[in-house]
């Protein structure tokens, strides 16, 4: 252990939390309240496994960022061709545009909800102020304001569990796996698992950690790093908003259409105000995801196009100007942003299985990783990651085409 102790080691980690902080947005709030208002208890399983596939899979980007000191396209780019970069890069391109466009129209939308303004100007205005933030590094301070807001909102969840105090045995009913059948369980069981593991954010971790300078010394580091970051503290923030719906709203018969209906799991331990504190907390949310979620298109593009990954290019800026143009689109979408968020995870999750294959075979070659290639057990569970989120993403396209009973 370096000097300082375990203090100096915690004050250096880091580049999972940028990861968590993204992942612990309105997506995965939306998926697993609506699944636990939906199913109960019976799709807790999903939860538990989404948190771990999640260390497992930014783990593996983590590595792939520590031991090359390069962001995932160039890696895939330089070992295994133009042609499969260009594959990874228009995946996650498009995951990436579709989950910033989705994330705005929940913006305008708790935007028009808290203030009473009702306008599709408010995309226009949204767009403006955060392209300025994270050009001119100013939105760090508006970041960490909202993760403020997003903590005291998942402490509130809580400690709604802890009053209403889940029946155990139908929690531990809900560990066991089952599928219950319908597209609704096929779209929430792949929404869970992409709000967790998604490829958008899985290339991020890729230039995260090469943002912080990690080497090969780090190894250690970014396996404490991504296990606090996304099994535990993702784990419990899920895990959290799952069994409030699951105790509160399931046993009610109470479907989450709407942002107020997640609100209303709040109300043992809120009372009348669990739908300003939840509305804010959304808010909080959308902001500091959003932003990340821009930069993480810019990382892509200028990975590919051999630009600076920085907003300190000019062509960086204009890949993440163009994400926010596009989030223009926010307003025509119709309908509650609680289901846009799902299905945008679900289809997230589609994209992703290509990028976990890419990591393993990469992590797995010694002219990339030398020496340091992934253990056996690393290499199980990052097949099991591959073979959970491939079938998941699968059920869910048979069952939106009418394939899967």
């Amino acid at each position: 252990m370096a000097e300082g102790g375990f203090l100096s080691f915690f004050k250096r980690m880091g580049p999972a939390w940028i990861i968590s902080a993204v992942a612990c947005g309105p997506a995965t709030l939306a998926s697993v309240a609506v699944a636990g208002a939906g199913f109960g208890y019976r799709l807790l399983w999903v939860v538990v496994l989404s948190a771990l596939l999640a260390f497992v899979a930014q783990y593996l980007a983590a590595r792939l960022g520590v031991l090359t000191g390069r962001g995932v396209i160039a890696v895939v780019e330089s070992r295994l061709g133009p042609v499969w970069a260009w594959v990874l890069m228009i995946d996650a391109l498009a995951a990436t545009w579709l989950s910033s466009t989705v994330l705005m129209k929940a913006l305008v939308d708790t935007s028009a909800m808290i203030t009473g303004l009702e306008t599709s100007w408010w995309a226009a205005v949204w767009a403006g102020l955060l392209f300025a933030l994270v050009g001119l590094g100013g939105y760090k301070v508006l970041e960490r304001a909202c993760q403020v807001l997003v903590s005291g909102v998942v402490a509130c969840f809580i400690v709604t569990v802890a009053v209403v105090r889940p029946d155990l045995g139908q929690v531990a009913s809900g560990l066991v796996p089952n599928l219950p059948g319908g597209v609704d369980s096929a779209l929430m069981t792949a929404g869970i698992m992409g709000g967790a593991v998604h490829v958008t954010i899985i290339a991020m971790h890729t230039y995260t950690v090469n943002a912080r300078s990690w080497g090969r010394a780090e190894l250690g580091l970014a396996r404490l790093d991504t296990l606090a970051s996304m099994f535990f503290a993702f784990g419990l923030y899920s895990a959290a908003i799952f069994l409030a719906a699951a105790a509160v709203l399931h046993p009610q018969g109470i479907q989450v259409r709407h942002a107020l209906d997640v609100a209303r799991a709040l109300t043992p331990v809120l009372g009348p105000y669990a739908g300003a504190v939840l509305l804010a907390g959304i808010w909080g949310a959308v902001v500091s995801t959003i932003a990340p979620t821009f930069l993480a298109a810019g990382y892509l593009l200028a990975d590919k196009l051999g630009w600076g990954l920085s907003v300190r290019d000019p062509r960086f800026r204009l890949a993440v100007a163009a994400g926010c143009l596009l989030s223009l689109l926010a307003p025509l979408f119709k309908g509650s942003f609680i289901f846009l968020l799902v299905t945008m995870l679900a289809l997230g999750l589609c994209g992703t299985p290509l990028i976990l294959v890419l990591l393993l075979i990469l992590l797995n070659r010694r002219d990339v990783v030398g020496r340091d290639g992934n253990s056996l057990a690393l290499n199980l569970m990052g097949g099991l990651s591959v073979l959970v989120t491939s079938f998941l993403a699968l059920r869910f396209i048979a069952a939106k085409l009418g394939l899967w009973v």
